[in-house]
């Protein structure tokens, strides 16, 4: 069956894509991993020669000139949408892929044409189920913006809204499903032949980037997400939240409020319109941010210069909500005990609080972090403006926890890079910017919040709750384990790693009572042939029996030395 599907669009589509695959990796200097996992081998037979074998060895040749880290980054821009977005995903786990290959990843290009206007055209009216002349009263078939995902059009409702209507690259979603596709079949080869990567878990890579991109194609979550923000951010004069057009959107074309507004990057490179204060947008910036993360716990994920603009007002708007984070009050809190830890230089409680945030209660490993912690808060308090700021101490505590084989959950990652480009934005626009200063009464308030009476007496009653629950359960509980064990359906589960040292032993010790077991019958035999006198004969004693007495002495001795080698004696 599987055969059979290959003949399928979508099998030819597969075809297609391992071949560039292929072919991509042998350009850029990678064909060994290829034929390591097996792939070179299949793709000689499937692919067709290549027609440009001149311009593969010139861009394996430039390939050749540029480090590793390097050499992934511009596969991976080569290969497309799904593999771009696969790269921007790890940029933010520093816990997954090397530091050199994350800072490169975090350079990947989208450089990616608009698709043909009768095309877009077409999806909007077959999503929105009617014609573009009744949908909207002007829509300008060329975009004003493309991108790996989509593009956006500038229209105009009935109602005579201007509204930015985003829609999605046609067959997008079946390339992305054949994409992920390949990519848990290459990371399973990958595991399988190549043992030293199995530390990062490819599979677990692969299974994380299907969820993101999954819920980024959907356009009806991006929606719920602005809509969110919006509401969590009503009466709140600084911000302005895009309005979205529910009734003009699908999972595929998402139509919102069109902003028309100076984009922030334009402050950054000095072409700001006079009249707005680089210092005030500065501060509001970092105060919005903060606002989401602590207060609201639902953040926007990716506030570089490019998604965010400045009203003339002077009011800040977020775009492009396809990536957002958000964090539950118990980790808020915790984050919250680390930074006021830090602020007032108490490396001991911030060790602590760091590990609790891993999910760990291992107390050795936070005192093992707690001298690392202590000399990064050190170099943060004697630190000239400019040369290490909070932000760079959050990204070095991150280093410091993959190190020590910490994990945390992805979208605390996440939360420390969006700090990150919030203070390098903020300190663009007003280098004396002091972000520390404007963090720690959100950080203090949650930490006031933590201990409220209410929230005290809250805890309690959930507390106790769980206790009697527990205890109303318990005598079932109990009767049921009884009886399991009674009827000898208890199963022991051991992984791989913890069964492999006993298969070695095991299957040691059946070759060594195997080589005994052979050693004894040629003794034995060799014996009754010398006693029975079987010719021929040399000085009346039997050759075969002399030749089996030598075969069991070799035999006897490599016992020997295998076990001493193996400590056995």
């Amino acid at each position: 069956m599987k055969l059979l599907g290959l003949f399928t669009r979508k099998g030819r589509l597969r075809i297609a894509r391992y071949r560039q695959i292929f072919q991509t990796l042998v350009a850029h200097g990678f064909g060994e991993i290829a034929y390591q996992t097996g792939l070179g081998k299949v793709m000689r037979i499937l692919s067709r020669p290549f027609r440009t074998r001149r311009q593969a060895r010139e861009r394996a040749r430039v390939a050749g000139e540029s480090n590793t880290w390097v050499r992934i980054r511009l596969a991976v821009e080569e290969l497309g949408p799904s593999f771009i977005k696969l790269g921007q995903i790890l940029s933010n786990r520093p816990d997954l892929v090397p530091r050199g290959l994350q800072r490169e990843l975090e350079k990947l290009q989208q450089r990616v044409p608009p698709f043909a206007n009768d095309e877009a055209t077409a999806l909007v009216e077959r999503e929105l189920a009617g014609s573009i002349g009744e949908l909207f009263r002007e829509f300008d078939p060329e975009p004003i913006a493309a991108a790996s995902i989509a593009q956006i059009h500038r229209a105009v409702t009935p109602e005579g809204a201007v509204v930015a209507v985003k829609v999605q690259r046609p067959r997008l979603q079946e390339i992305v499903e054949v994409d992920i596709t390949i990519l848990q079949e290459l990371a399973e080869l990958v595991e399988r032949h190549i043992p030293e990567t199995r530390g990062f878990g490819p599979r677990a890579i692969v299974d994380e980037f299907e969820r993101g991109m999954l819920r980024e194609l959907d356009f009806l979550r991006e929606a719920a997400a602005i809509e969110r923000f919006a509401a969590q951010f009503s009466g709140e004069t600084r911000i302005k939240v895009p309005e979205v057009y529910r009734a003009l959107t699908s999972r595929r074309v998402l139509t919102m409020e069109f902003i028309d507004a100076e984009p922030l990057a334009s402050y950054l490179q000095g072409d700001a319109p006079l009249g707005l204060n680089g210092a005030r947008i500065a501060e509001w910036g970092a105060e919005l941010t903060l606002q989401q993360i602590f207060a609201h716990g639902f953040f926007h994920g990716d506030p570089h210069p490019g998604n965010i603009v400045v009203l003339s007002d002077g009011r800040i708007c977020y775009l492009d909500f396809g990536l957002t984070g958000s964090l539950v009050q118990r980790d808020r809190e915790v984050v919250s005990d680390i930074l006021m830890n830090i602020i007032a230089r108490n490396e001991q409680k911030a060790a602590r609080a760091v590990v609790r945030l891993a999910g760990s209660r291992d107390f050795e490993i936070a005192q093992s972090i707690e001298r690392e912690i202590g000399e990064l808060i050190d170099r943060f308090q004697s630190a000239k403006a400019g040369d290490f700021s909070f932000t760079m101490l959050l990204g070095e505590l991150t280093d410091v926890l993959v190190d020590k084989g910490l994990g945390l959950p992805p979208d605390l990652f996440l939360l420390v890079k969006a700090l990150i480009t919030i203070e390098g934005v903020a300190t663009g626009l007003d280098p004396q910017f002091d972000f520390a200063a404007h963090l720690e009464p959100f950080a203090r308030d949650l930490v006031r919040e933590k201990y409220d009476p209410k929230r005290a007496a809250k805890r309690v009653a959930t507390t106790a709750g769980d206790y009697a629950d527990l205890i109303q359960s318990f005598p079932g509980d109990y009767y049921k384990l009884v009886d399991t064990v009674a009827a000898g359906r208890v199963r022991v589960r051991l992984d791989e790693e913890t069964i492999a040292p006993l298969g070695r032993i095991v299957a040691g010790a059946s070759s060594a009572l195997v080589f005994a077991l052979v050693l004894g019958s040629i003794i034995i035999g060799s014996a009754i042939i010398v006693h029975s006198r079987v010719p021929p004969l040399w000085n009346e004693v039997p050759v075969i029996g002399i030749g089996g007495f030598v075969i069991a002495g070799l035999i006897g001795l490599r016992l020997v030395v295998r076990i001493m080698r193996t400590g056995g004696m």
